[in-house]
This record gives C-alpha cells, sequence and structure tokens, in this order.
C-alpha cells in the first residue's frame, strides 16, 4: 500500500514534467498553502509573461538557480539552491537572457533578488523543470490565494494541473528506484558472443536501462563491472569531444578479456541533463567555457546523475559486491550508499586526442576523476 502511494505521488510529479514540456501551465502548492504558477521559461515568450500576471494578479518572477546565478556573477548564500528574480516594467525585455541567454544582462542593471530556501516554491518549480530535462528557469507568479479548496476550483476552471511540493520531493529522490526486467535475450557481439541483454524500464518516468552480461563472469560472485551513462554522440557518432565511445568500448574489452562481466548502461545522457541541453552545453563549451561551467550557466549542478538506477539494476541481477570499471569516485561512493560493495576499483587508461585534452583535464581539476596522465 505504502509503495502504491508512492508511485501515486511519483506519477503526478511525472505528469507535471510532461505538461512543462508541453508548454504547459502547472500549479507548484506547498503543505502549508502557499502556491504559484510555474511555466518553463524555455517554452514561453512575452505574452506569456503578460497573460500570466493578470491570471495572478501578481508580479511576473523569474526563478533562476544557484549555478546560473553564479554564472552570471550573482552568488547566493551557501543552502539556497535557487532565487526569484523580480523585473519591473522597464526591464521585461532582458527576462529570455537572464533565464538562458549568454548576454550578461546582471552587469549595470538593478534587479530584486530573493535566494529561497530548500522545499521553497521556487526550488520546487526548479526541480520539476530539471525532472523533465528542461532548463532550471521558471516564470512564475504567485497566486494569492491561500484556500485550498480555492485552488483547486482555480486550476479546474484554467484547466491547470496541481502538483504538491511533498510530490516533487518525493520525485527527487524515490523515482529512480522503481526499475524493472522488462525483456532479456541473447544477443552475441563482436567483442563476446556469449552475451545476454536484460532491458529494465522504469515504472515512473519512462526511461528504458539495460544491462549487458558478457560471458560467463557476469555471474561470478564479483563481478566486473561498469557504469556507463548513455551519450548518443559518443557511443554511437564517434564524437571525439568526448571519451565515452572509448570508455564503452574499452571497458566491455577489458571484461571480454577477463572472462567476462556486466555493462549497466544508463538513460542519463549529458550528465542526465538530456540530449538537448548537452548540445546547449557543447555551444558554450565551443565560446570557451569548460563542461563545468556550460552546465552551470544553463542552471544545472556540475552532474545531475544518480546512481540509484544502477544499485537497482544490479541488486534485480542478484549481484551485490562488484569490481567497478571507473575513474569517478562519485559512483563508487553513490553504489555503496545503496546496498553495494565496490571491492575494487579498476582504472580505465585511455589515450586522449586534440579534441578532448581539456575535458579530460576539467574532469581531473574539476569533478574529482581519478586520471594519472593526461
Amino acid at each position: 500500500m505504502q509503495d502504491q502511494q508512492l508511485k501515486n505521488a511519483l506519477t503526478r510529479a511525472a505528469r507535471g514534467g510532461t505538461e512543462l514540456r508541453r508548454g504547459g501551465i502547472v500549479m507548484v502548492r506547498l503543505a502549508s498553502g502557499a502556491c504559484g504558477l510555474c511555466r518553463a521559461a524555455e517554452l514561453s515568450d512575452c505574452d506569456d509573461m503578460i497573460r500570466l500576471s493578470r491570471l495572478a494578479g501578481s508580479a511576473p518572477l523569474l526563478i533562476l538557480t544557484a549555478p546560473r546565478l553564479s554564472s552570471l556573477g550573482r552568488d547566493l548564500r551557501d543552502g539556497y539552491p535557487v532565487a526569484t528574480v523580480a523585473l519591473p516594467d522597464s526591464h521585461r525585455d532582458v527576462f529570455f537572457d537572464l533565464a538562458f541567454g549568454q548576454n550578461d544582462q546582471m552587469n549595470g542593471n538593478h534587479f530584486t533578488i530573493i535566494a529561497e530556501k530548500p522545499g521553497s516554491l521556487a526550488d520546487m518549480a526548479a526541480q520539476l523543470l530539471r525532472s523533465a530535462k528542461l532548463i532550471p528557469a521558471a516564470l512564475f507568479v504567485r497566486l494569492p490565494l491561500r484556500d485550498i479548496a480555492a485552488q483547486d476550483r482555480f486550476a479546474q476552471q484554467h484547466n491547470m494541473m496541481v502538483v504538491e511540493s511533498r510530490d516533487i520531493d518525493k520525485y527527487s529522490h524515490e523515482a529512480a528506484s522503481f526499475v524493472n526486467i522488462a525483456a532479456r535475450a541473447r544477443v552475441p557481439l563482436a567483442v563476446c558472443d556469449n552475451t545476454e541483454i536484460v532491458m529494465f524500464r522504469a515504472e515512473i518516468g519512462g526511461e528504458e536501462h539495460f544491462a549487458v552480461l558478457i560471458g560467463d563472469g557476469a555471474s561470478s560472485d564479483t563481478p566486473l563491472v561498469r557504469l556507463h551513462s548513455q551519450c548518443i554522440t559518443g557511443d554511437i557518432l564517434g564524437s571525439l569531444k568526448c571519451d565515452c565511445g572509448d570508455q564503452l568500448q574499452g571497458a566491455m574489452q577489458l571484461m571480454a578479456d577477463n572472462g567476462g562481466g556486466i555493462l549497466v548502461y544508463l538513460a542519463q545522457e549529458g550528465r542526465d541533463i538530456g540530449l538537448l541541453n548537452k548540445m546547449r552545453a557543447y555551444a558554450l563549451q565551443d565560446n570557451g567555457l569548460d563542461t563545468v561551467d556550460a552546465n552551470h550557466a544553463l542552471g544545472f549542478d556540475t552532474d545531475e546523475r544518480l546512481f540509484l538506477p544502477a544499485a537497482r539494476i544490479l541488486q534485480a541481477l542478484d549481484v551485490s559486491k562488484i569490481q567497478l570499471i571507473t575513474n569517478n569516485p562519485d559512483k563508487i561512493s553513490q553504489l555503496e550508499q545503496h546496498g553495494i560493495h565496490v571491492t575494487k576499483r579498476v582504472p580505465l587508461a585511455l589515450a586522449t586526442n586534440p579534441h578532448n585534452h581539456n575535458y579530460l583535464k576539467t574532469k581531473k581539476a574539476r569533478t574529482g576523476h581519478l586520471i594519472d596522465e593526461i
């Protein structure tokens, strides 16, 4: 029963994200009864700003995350994940530049920036946008109604979804827990013809992860394991901008050479910001930002990935102890937190090329990757 209640809460949050992705308006509500109307900034225009303000009877606000504000030269106090920015009528034309443009409109202009605490309406709206793989910048208006029944009538009248903050909070922490085996089949691969692919479907959100069981080593007490986040550009197109494709092939070859292992392939494109936003980050890198600063300029954290789905996948395969092929200590710590014992780290050393040299330097210097030589 408790699981079903949790799944219902996660489903409501997922539907809220879907509504935002289609350019809709979502009412976000706290347990205290405070509520506001939220729309994705990247799917809005000036008319939406005016319409939403008139609808709620309050001034439009822009929600920005701490990383985005920092990239604009305005740092929030520690512990404050987002802020609301009030825009006077004379400066509403810079709304979208502040949200995701690259012109530094903060300099020389005076805006009222209010840091918002974790769990605030602004924080919940930003989390909902993140879950939908949208830039976490929102057009937002506070609704002066405090009576929940009146809020529900308002939402019904204007055909809006209501998403409770507790549902968003649960989605952020729990959605990754629900993955189930959906199919499995023998698929001989070039690296090893004794291979099985096991498909996993996330019950909430619809992502499809999979595990590749390579050789007999996949069934050992402590198998070689690689967690690999999806990278369409590197894995499929052979991009030289990252080392993902080389890591994928190198890890599978290492398993094949050592009797087998398990590749856990996670639907987490671009450190889980999505392919579209990864391309936006690449464009920023072309203008001189490194991979970390590019993510921050879009409003995302350095790395948005949770490796809880990987832990659940390994547990579904009856694996609790592994040798992990990785240069990323965060993978080890997250797996350990979720009940997977990493008995040994197996480094993955690969050659660089002129296009990914700076990328790898950034991984070593700014994200703590254990890369001995570049």
